[in-house]
């Protein structure tokens, strides 16, 4: 009677999908960590997980335990002797350092996100944007209620206003004499860097009302000193005239084509047809999508029923509103500078 070798294991699931599923864990390790301050002590001086206990008012053991998680994710590290230690990641979230992603872990992670994530199912069957199925209410009608989320959002904006403002700005020229106009510019922070890296010229921030009126205090100072207004409005109601040049920086992206589509024709009503208009953008590349670009597009989806578009579709948006491409411009930043005017009639 012959042997027969034993049937081969099954394999085992895809160790990659099993660090896709729970990868939720570290996020919140890491907004745990941010909310406790461990960031900003680390970079003190290296600590045991005692001494970061006492500072914080928690439990060493627990605490370690965490710590011991993002030393192996490598966002904290930990020397032969057992302190942990801050690391370049670290330094990324610690509040006011050069570059910190704290406003990212304080928007993306917040529960509000959370509950509308649990509806992308529902959002996928019925078409409404997962935020206003979970929340009763379209993003950014409910920032305009809750102070505490308008303020990280206000702040998130800021952040990507700062990293624009090294990269992608210095890219779009404006001659003295050139009214700019932010289109839904948030607190006035990219508009006021626009307004200082160009003399001479002047701006109008148009924005919606808000309950609580945080501008920037640079912004504020252009004010005072006549070189910048404030305009309230939606830009699905009116776009303000008189403009040179029309500014949508991470506008567009917030809105599926038939909303975008009424605030392109409204700049349209607006305009008398010399004017020149500039997106600041993420543009995607469909057959070399990157996973932080899709995952952005899913973000946009899920809050606000929106969509990230590639150069070819920002094009094809715009020609379907009476617009023409003058120019793309990649930058080293993610983020492309797309300039067009009005179309032939």
């Amino acid at each position: 009677m012959s042997e027969t070798s034993p049937a081969a294991p099954p394999p085992g699931p895809p160790l990659r999908l099993l660090q896709q599923i729970a990868a939720y864990r570290t996020s919140h390790c890491i907004r745990t960590a941010v909310e406790l301050g461990i960031p900003a002590l680390l970079q003190e001086a290296p600590q045991t997980a005692a001494n970061l206990a006492e500072r914080i008012g928690g439990k060493a053991d627990l605490l370690a335990r965490l710590l011991d998680h993002l030393v192996n994710e490598e966002v904290i590290g930990r020397d032969d002797t057992g302190r942990y230690l801050a690391l370049p990641a670290t330094r990324a979230l610690v509040p006011g350092h050069p570059h910190s992603l704290v406003p990212w872990v304080r928007f993306e992670l917040d529960p509000l996100h959370g509950r509308a994530w649990e509806q992308l199912g529902e959002q996928i069957k019925v078409g409404t944007p997962a935020f206003e199925l979970a929340h009763g209410s379209p993003f950014f009608s409910w920032l305009g209620q809750d102070e505490a989320a308008q303020q990280r959002f206000d702040i998130q904006m800021r952040a990507i206003a700062m990293a624009l403002i090294g990269i992608a700005v210095r890219h779009i020229q404006f001659a003295a004499g050139e009214t700019i106009v932010d289109i839904g510019g948030g607190d006035g922070s990219l508009l006021a860097e626009m307004l200082s890296r160009n003399p001479g010229t002047t701006g109008v921030l148009f924005e919606l009302p808000r309950a609580t009126e945080a501008l920037n205090p640079r912004f504020v100072e252009l004010m005072q000193a006549g070189r910048a207004a404030l305009k309230h409005g939606s830009f699905f109601e009116e776009i303000p005239s008189g403009g040179d040049t029309y500014v949508f920086s991470r506008i567009l992206h917030d809105f599926d084509d038939a909303a975008a589509g009424r605030i392109l024709g409204n700049a349209s009503a607006a305009t008398k047809r010399h004017e020149r208009f500039v997106i600041v953008d993420i543009m995607v590349d469909p057959a070399r999508a990157k996973p932080n670009e899709t995952s952005q597009d899913l973000l946009m989806m899920v809050l606000m029923g929106g969509r990230e578009r590639s150069a070819g579709e920002f094009s094809q948006l715009l020609a379907a509103n009476g617009f023409a491409t003058a120019s793309v411009t990649p930058t080293a930043s993610p983020f492309h500078i797309l300039e067009f005017r009005h179309g032939p009639k």
